[in-house]
């Protein structure tokens, strides 16, 4: 005993130490097996035979641990992103911690996409401009790497340059940049090394979600002879909330000879965003290499071969009403016309677009259809050879969201406690059916008459209403309530949708409630049943009973008296003699109560169960 005693005492007094360190590599591919080793500032022999260590690790797996070191299996995003993993330790007989940040890389090969409908004209193309050698520095923000002008450039830096030839003996002599018949034109060149960074960003406005998007470059290695690894690039499109989508790493190969080639890919414009930056980042892991020139950047919608639309103009692709309406729609080619007889079928979805059903009459690239309901609606053209259906082509889709506005009719159950004026709070539920998720409205209220509210304008609103009189006896009967009607209409400010709902104000005069503390279940007809009496008169009040364990046998929010009486058993088992406890969740009023403590404003108190 003296031994454990003074080992304890040992033990405690240990100090809390400063943190320790982990050493292990802190940029790694994804997928990858590391390992960590923990190095403490103090570690004696108590430490190896009664610390507790715990490792922890973000963005990977702990494959195996122990006092001083850890195995680490990282993820794969499956977005082809880098993601900052972590790893941290910590031994409690000390207090000693350490932890480790690691930069996980995504070295996915990706494939690069194009639009294979109609390139529509660019919301933004980069050509870099023309003139004499060399060319002026980018603007400040559109690249991370250092401007210089000399020809061989120094690593980690650029130039704009209308010709590579004589540059620098490993590297293609380009006498011209890509862009067709542009004279003395300029394109980036960069020698890009093995360091993280950004070879372009721009930024790009009045984007619509109606198409899809092609954002693309043409580039070329500078590698002449084969020396060098590939340079290894990424597209990505960030919004105002943050990362949209990547291409995933694109390898720019070795051309013998140089070849301008383009690369690129496609993505889907989320609902809402009109405004994105566009990024060309650097991916390449080696110090060797990644020399490369890059040349007219495009970003554009990609349309489909046939173009739908709710206005005979600008492509408008969401249209909105109230509980019924009408849409004109019309079509255009954006391009030539790839039929000899092109022949027209306007169709309609009712389910998103799972099936599609045709709209009967509207056979040419102008017409309109009427919807009698609300609900979701889209729309498309279709296209086909009048002399052969089975070639056909099918437009962007159209949404038309036919709206309705409900306001629930509902009864709000107020309480005139001690026999005074009642006062409460309204508040009226209503919702948007079928509204479009992008757009954000407001409402305005109204409640019909104004009589007793503060403001008939809001909801919530408050309420005062008069007395209905004295307080009626426990043991008399119940009074009804008085019902005040009231109307409340919603409008939405942004289309105009308007519903209106009955509000009913059921003014109570309770009664007080009185809680028996003894009940004798033996089926004999008298006092077999233990409830709250009067609890009725509180609608929505929930009465519970426990046993001595505090487990709860009995729960009922009413709303008879019936309702809330307990007849002495827990599962259909008759429970032994005893006390039991019993709490009340009164909807209001909670002082009306004759017997029971109501400190924490549920009622609550004991009873006798006698056999």
């Amino acid at each position: 005993m003296k031994h454990l005693l003074l080992m304890l005492v040992c033990l405690s007094s240990l100090p809390v130490l400063a943190d320790g360190y982990i050493r292990g590599n802190t940029r790694v591919l994804q997928g990858s097996v590391e390992t960590y080793v923990v190095e403490w500032p103090s570690w004696t022999s108590d430490h190896d035979r009664y610390a507790n260590v715990t490792w922890n690790v973000m963005h990977g797996t702990l494959l195996s641990q122990d006092k001083g070191s850890a195995t680490v299996q990282w993820d794969v995003s499956g977005n082809h992103l880098d993601l900052l993993g972590s790893l941290d330790v910590y031994e409690d007989l000390g207090g000693q911690g350490a932890s480790i940040s690691v930069e996980t890389i995504n070295t996915h090969t990706g494939e690069s996409s194009f639009c294979s409908g109609v390139l529509g004209p660019a919301a933004i193309a980069v050509d870099f401009g023309r003139g004499g050698n060399p060319g002026p520095a980018l603007p400040s923000g559109a690249t991370t790497y250092g401007y210089d002008p000399a020809c061989a450039i120094s690593p980690n830096h650029y130039t704009l340059t209308n010709s590579s030839v004589n540059c620098r003996a490993p590297w293609h002599g380009i006498a011209q940049d890509h862009t067709p018949g542009d004279t003395n034109g300029y394109f980036l060149m960069v020698d890009a090394n093995a360091t993280p960074g950004e070879f372009y960003r721009t930024t790009v406005n009045g984007l619509t979600p109606a198409f899809r998007y092609e954002f693309s470059a043409w580039v070329g290695n500078l590698d002449a002879y084969g020396m060098y690894e590939s340079p290894r690039i990424r597209f990505e499109v960030h919004g105002p909330s943050g990362f949209i989508a990547t291409s995933g790493d694109l390898l720019i190969p070795r051309s013998s000879p140089f070849q301008w080639q383009k690369v690129g890919f496609m993505f889907d414009l989320p609902a809402g965003v009109s405004s994105v930056d566009i990024v060309m980042v650097n991916r390449h892991q080696n110090a060797m290499g990644n020399d490369l020139v890059i040349d007219d950047l495009s970003f554009a919608p990609c349309y489909p071969p046939i173009i739908a639309s709710f206005e005979n103009g600008p492509v408008v692709d969401r249209e909105h009403a109230c509980n019924s309406g009408a849409v004109n729609l019309y079509g255009r080619w954006p391009s030539t016309i790839p039929f000899t007889t092109p022949a027209y079928q306007w169709q309609w979805s009712p389910d998103g677009g799972d099936s599609w059903l045709n709209v009967p009459g509207a056979t040419s690239l102008a017409s309109s259809h009427s919807q009698p309901s609300p609900g979701i609606h889209r729309y498309r053209l279709m296209s086909y050879e009048a002399l052969n259906p089975s070639q056909q082509l099918v437009s962007n889709p159209l949404t038309f969201f036919v709206q309705r506005l409900v306001v629930e009719p509902r009864t709000h159950h107020l309480y005139s406690c001690n026999g005074g004026n009642t006062y409460g709070s309204l508040a009226a539920h209503y919702r948007l059916e079928f509204a479009d998720p992008v757009v954000q409205t407001s409402y305005a209220i109204q409640w019909s008459p104004a009589t007793y509210l503060s403001n008939p304008n809001t909801s919530p609103t408050s309420i005062l209403l008069p007395s209905l009189g004295a307080s009626p006896p426990p043991n008399g009967p119940p009074v009804p309530a008085a019902n005040h009607l009231y109307t409340v209409t919603v409008t939405d400010n942004v289309h105009g949708c308007t519903g209106s709902g009955q509000q009913t104000v059921a003014q109570h005069n309770p009664r007080k409630v009185a809680v028996p503390n003894a009940f004798t279940p033996n089926g004999d007809g008298v006092n077999d049943l233990f409830r709250p009496l009067n609890l009725d008169d509180y609608p929505g009040s929930r009465f519970f009973i426990y046993n001595r364990w505090g487990q709860a046998i009995f729960s009922s929010q009413g709303p008879t008296l019936l309702d809330y009486s307990w007849n002495g058993t827990f599962g259909g088992v008759p429970q032994g003699s005893g006390a039991y406890a019993w709490r009340i969740e009164m909807s209001d009023c909670f002082g009306n109560i004759i017997n029971g403590s109501t400190g924490d404003n549920r009622p609550s108190g004991t009873v006798t169960l006698i056999r």
